[in-house]
């Protein structure tokens, strides 16, 4: 044993050295325009869900507190006998933060969303969506990267006065 012990340690070697994580973007700009693809693609997603497809999954988007919070959504609606109809429109989108050029980015955007042909039904397909929503949501949306996508990590609801 000894002797296979000495042979061997000849032949060990240093692990290999890893290079730091690259930050998943290069700048502040490039950051918001990858939260905004994405979000916009979530978007997309979402529209799809209303209209009854099940690609692409909006969950696929989202992590964290976003990821639960639609999970709860989705069963609450259910639970209550509702759905959402329509679609929505991201009537604009407007970065606020990048933590650039961080290994672990996080970026926070504020995004207004047109609800104008979105709806509210019961299961009899009565419209109940409520009289004093507006036609506008604001959301400040927060978006931590997983590997080198960026994902919605958190929404709430922001001032719609900004939109």
């Amino acid at each position: 044993m000894t002797l296979i012990g000495v042979a061997l340690a000849g032949c060990a070697q240093e692990p290999p050295v890893r290079p730091s994580p690259a930050p998943a973007f290069a700048s502040e700009a490039e950051a918001f325009a990858a939260a905004e693809e994405i979000y916009r693609a979530y978007n997309d997603a979402l529209n799809a869900r209303l209209q009854g497809e099940d690609t692409p999954d909006p969950q696929t988007f989202l992590t964290g507190l976003a990821l639960e919070g639609d999970i709860d959504a989705q069963n609450a609606l259910q639970s209550w006998g509702i759905r959402s109809v329509g679609t929505t429109t991201i009537s604009s989108f407007r970065g606020l933060e990048a933590n650039t050029p961080s290994t672990t980015p996080v970026v926070t955007a504020h995004v207004c969303i047109d609800v104008t042909d979105l709806r509210v039904v019961d299961a009899d397909g009565r419209d109940v969506t409520p009289a004093d929503r507006g036609d506008v949501v604001a959301q400040h949306v927060t978006f931590v990267y997983v590997g080198s996508d960026p994902m919605v990590a958190d929404e709430a609801s922001a001032d719609e006065s900004s939109c």
